[in-house]
């Protein structure tokens, strides 16, 4: 102990933590200058529906919007509001927000870390020095640049806050289950059953992992009594309080189970083959939190290869025998080394929903955030044994050493995220074999104006990843964009089309084809092509079991049928894509196409099916209300009226 008190007259473990506070604020400091990315408009846009959020109706409207998650992410969605209620907006502060969010997810660790120590009777100050050094190392991770300064991850960020604050309760209260002198014991009960169903509420609502809170506790108290922790809760507490809640996780995780082929159309892979690429992707997470680098592929993971078997690719088995080999250590770990044994016990379940049997993409960075919590707790335990056993002040330089190793990587990181086309294009060029990337780079020479090498690359990719649909979409567009494409192209992107896996990014390329096509006279000649390729993919392939596809085909028909001047098949589709979007905004925007285009009749009857759907609650009418579209829709019927009259 004497080596510690003379390290604890060195440095303080609050000056400490205040030292990889204001190290991890700098690292980030020039990364908030960058700009939105990927998902963060589709999840941010509803901030400007119907002119802002600026009442009840239309905050009601927003909070209920997401569609992320099953839960909708209400709560995370609120969180925006911080920043800015309405759309386009500046991503700077929102990024700010992440960054204090996740200094303040750094704190919680700390403390939480600090309160497990102390339930297994480390001494104070030994208890809050690791604590500071494990969090610290967490908090100070390039890692988690991808998180934080991915504006939409402030979903993962506020779910990971809410459930260290339980885990903090919890262990507060478990602390006063062991001082019953000091504290009576159905404080401490209520206190923690407080903690953990109401910090498993909070996480849940900003995003659906937070529901592993009680499972998590219950590795903490597995973790508690092989250290032989006083007073262990009541059992039949444990059951009911955490025991239940973990159970109906893992049911529901069971119930998903389903190793049929072709079980998921959107993605290019089936659960079995999920399960055998997950035991590679976990290795590679462990990988890049203990030999961190300064930038991976980032958000362009799809081009990570799928292990269709065992032995393809040959890393899968080897993958499969680590983890079995770890699973069959986890008793001796649990006996001699308990620290690490959290460690990995926490990293696994942490992983039980993003990384088993829902059928999510494979591999995103921001899904260790929670489960890394403890990582690097045995690390700091490691460095405190080398100040008790030899000098305190080479705990010092070692932590000293991580902290500006950890500091120079995630400022680094954070620069390239301050420039949007400088990340993509390194992680385009980092992983070829990824379609998002490749996509990236062919657009970024179109931007730049460089036609023919962009027609070259697009060629190039749609014969190295002839089984992504989104290489095709973007292969076709640069044709048509510059005048090249042939109807031998229009047929031979609906041969690939039908063939190909789904992929949203796919309809959206098409929406943008569509777009050109309408918006530029001189790409006139293909408008007959494209009402081929949508009628072959809307009959043919996986893309028609999408509802989502299937209103995009028919709206964007009825836009080509209109400006190629049959107005009897526009009204068709329109009536049709009506239906499909379900929503009086939707049709009240198709009405108005249709009338600007001079179809009288057809505009009519067109508004006269809205009114039934707005009259019968068939049309959503959120967040406007039905008063305002039944208002609305006899205005338009005067005008229409008053129009006709004048023919």
């Amino acid at each position: 102990m004497q080596s510690m008190r003379v390290f604890h007259e060195k440095i303080t473990p609050s000056v400490l933590f205040v030292i990889f506070f204001v190290a991890t604020l700098v690292a980030y400091w020039h990364g908030l200058i960058g700009p939105f990315l990927f998902d963060d408009e589709p999840n941010l846009k509803a901030l400007g529906d119907v002119g802002g959020v600026h009442d009840w109706t239309s905050l009601k409207s927003y909070i209920l919007s997401g569609w992320s998650g099953p839960t909708g992410r209400p709560l995370s969605l609120l969180s925006f509001l911080i920043d800015d209620n309405t759309w386009p907006s500046v991503a700077a502060s929102f990024k700010y927000t992440n960054l204090c969010l996740h200094l303040l997810c750094g704190l919680l660790l700390a403390w939480a870390t600090y309160l497990l120590l102390c339930a297994v009777r480390f001494v104070e100050v030994r208890a809050a020095w690791i604590a500071v050094v494990a969090a610290g190392l967490w908090m100070l991770h390039p890692y988690w640049v991808s998180t934080t300064l991915y504006v939409v991850q402030r979903m993962t960020i506020l779910s990971g806050l809410f459930m260290l604050a339980g885990m903090v309760g919890y262990l507060k209260g478990r602390l006063w289950l062991m001082q019953p002198d000091r504290h009576r014991p159905l404080a401490a009960y209520a206190l923690m059953t407080m903690s953990a169903g109401l910090g498993t509420l909070l996480a849940v609502l900003s995003k659906e992992n937070g529901a592993l809170l009680p499972l998590l506790l219950l590795v903490v108290e597995a973790f508690l009594h092989r250290m032989r922790a006083d007073a262990p809760p009541k059992k039949i507490w444990l059951a009911v309080v955490l025991g239940l809640p973990a159970l109906a996780v893992v049911m529901y995780l069971a119930k998903h189970i389903n190793f049929s082929p072709n079980l998921w159309p959107n993605r290019p892979f089936d659960q079995v083959e999920r399960l055998y690429s997950e035991t590679r992707i976990l290795w590679d997470y462990m990988g890049q939190l203990w030999l961190p680098r300064i930038e991976g592929a980032g958000l362009f993971q799809d081009g990570f290869e799928i292990s269709r078997s065992l032995l393809q690719p040959m890393s899968t088995v080897w993958a499969v025998v680590g983890w079995v080999a770890v699973l069959l250590c986890l008793p001796l770990l649990y006996r001699r080394l308990p620290f690490v044994w959290l460690a990995i016990v926490f990293f696994l379940c942490g992983h039980l929903i993003e990384s088993t049997v829902i059928g999510l993409e494979l591999h995103f960075e921001h899904r260790n955030y929670a489960p890394a919590f403890f990582m690097f707790l045995p690390l700091a335990i490691g460095i405190d044994w080398l100040g008790q056993r030899y000098r305190p002040r080479m705990a010092i330089a070692v932590t000293l050493a991580l902290m500006a190793m950890l500091a120079g990587m995630t400022w680094q990181r954070s620069l390239l995220w301050a420039d949007a086309n400088r990340l993509q294009t390194y992680w385009a060029m980092k992983d070829p074999q990824s379609a998002r990337g490749r996509n990236y780079l062919i657009s970024r020479l179109v931007d730049e104006k460089k036609y023919s090498e962009a027609l070259a690359w697009a060629d190039k990719s749609v014969q190295e990843l002839p089984h992504s649909s989104l290489i095709t979409m973007s292969w076709l567009l640069i044709h048509v964009n510059t005048g090249q494409a042939t109807e031998q192209h229009f047929s031979r992107a609906a041969e690939l089309l039908v063939q190909q896996p789904f992929d949203a990014q796919t309809v959206a390329g098409l929406r943008i084809l569509v777009d050109d096509a309408i918006a530029a006279p001189e790409l006139a000649r293909y408008h007959q092509p494209l009402l081929q390729l949508l009628d072959t993919l809307s009959e043919q392939g996986p893309y028609r079991k999408f509802p989502l596809f299937m209103r995009v085909i028919a709206y964007n028909k009825a836009r080509l049928y209109l400006l190629m001047g049959n107005a009897p098949q526009a009204q068709k589709y329109y009536l049709e894509a009506v239906q499909r979007y379900g929503r009086a905004s939707s049709a009240m925007q198709m009405f108005a196409e249709m009338a600007i285009s001079g179809h009288l009749e057809e505009a009519q009857r067109l508004l006269d099916y809205i009114q039934q759907g707005v009259e019968s609650g068939k049309l959503n009418t959120d967040p406007l209300g039905q008063a305002y579209y039944q208002q609305e829709i006899q205005r338009m019927q005067q005008i229409l009226a008053s129009d006709r009259a004048e023919e």
